[in-house]
């Protein structure tokens, strides 16, 4: 099964306003916090993806969604889509109508392990519907979107 996994956007005082090469992203993003977390769901970080080639300067930095960014992804075909966080949500109902998961962003401070491992066992299990995975007080509540 094909997933793709998009976040928001890379943050790097060195690129910002501008593209990080992809393969020294990709090697930023496996020791970053958000890359440790996304091993529970993930295989491969050269499935993961941001909703803009942009970057910004600092962690707390938004960059808007870029939708033709997104679909040149999205004409790779994959057969589910991950999205890490509200904007990357936002962006994917938008832009994608196949099955997704949407969970929160894996840099978030209250997210546990436990979202991205029960977003790993649903696609283990051949998943094919439209849900969000939102990390609770004390649990994982399942919503569909």
């Amino acid at each position: 099964m094909k997933v793709f996994v998009f976040l928001q956007n890379a943050w790097s005082p060195v690129y910002a306003g501008r593209q990080w090469p992809r393969e020294s992203w990709l090697r930023a993003l496996a020791r970053s916090r958000s890359g440790q977390r996304l091993t529970a769901l993930i295989e491969s970080f050269n499935d993961c993806h941001n909703t803009t080639p942009e970057v910004s300067s600092n962690p707390e930095g938004i960059c808007p969604p870029d939708m033709g960014h997104i679909k040149s992804i999205l004409n790779e075909n994959p057969d589910v889509v991950v999205a890490c966080g509200r904007q990357a949500e936002e962006a994917l109902r938008v832009a994608w109508q196949g099955p997704m998961i949407a969970v929160p962003h894996p840099a978030c401070r209250v997210v546990t392990t436990d979202v991205f491992l029960k977003a790993n066992a649903m696609l283990r299990q051949g998943f094919s519907s439209r849900i969000a995975i939102r990390q609770k007080k004390g649990a994982i509540q399942l919503e569909n979107l």
